[in-house]
């Protein structure tokens, strides 16, 4: 009995059979923003890219604008530090992964009302 309780303690100390599994990043979060009526931008909240990287949704709001559509976004990710433009796109999309950040950032919408942009970090 106690070569084996000396055995679990040594297998413990190693690490054999220890399985470890990541967690979700500690400042995961989301942030949007959606083009009010009679404006023509917006700005989400500052994000950290605490992976190297943010993502990037826009679409139209559920209340449906009727002189623009979707493929008239213009949407912008912007370094919060310098104010650098690291990525830029239009229309609707779908999680668009920019890779390589190191900074805080937001996105920014310059287009029709009623259109929204999300950014997540996780």
């Amino acid at each position: 009995m106690g070569i084996r309780r000396g055995m679990a303690a040594a297998a413990l100390a190693l690490g054999v059979g220890v399985t470890v599994l990541p967690s979700a990043p500690a400042w995961a979060a989301n942030s949007e923003c959606t083009v009010q009526t009679f404006w023509t931008t917006c700005s989400t909240g500052n994000l950290s890219a605490i992976n190297g990287w943010i993502d990037v949704t826009t679409f139209e709001s559920y209340i449906g604008n009727p002189l623009c559509d979707a493929s008239e976004i213009r949407w912008k990710l912007v370094d919060a530090t310098n104010g650098v433009v690291v990525g830029r796109g239009t229309g609707a999309t779908n999680r668009w992964r920019i890779s390589g950040l190191t900074n805080s950032y937001y996105g920014r919408l310059d287009n029709c009302p009623r259109m929204t942009i999300r950014i997540h970090n996780s």
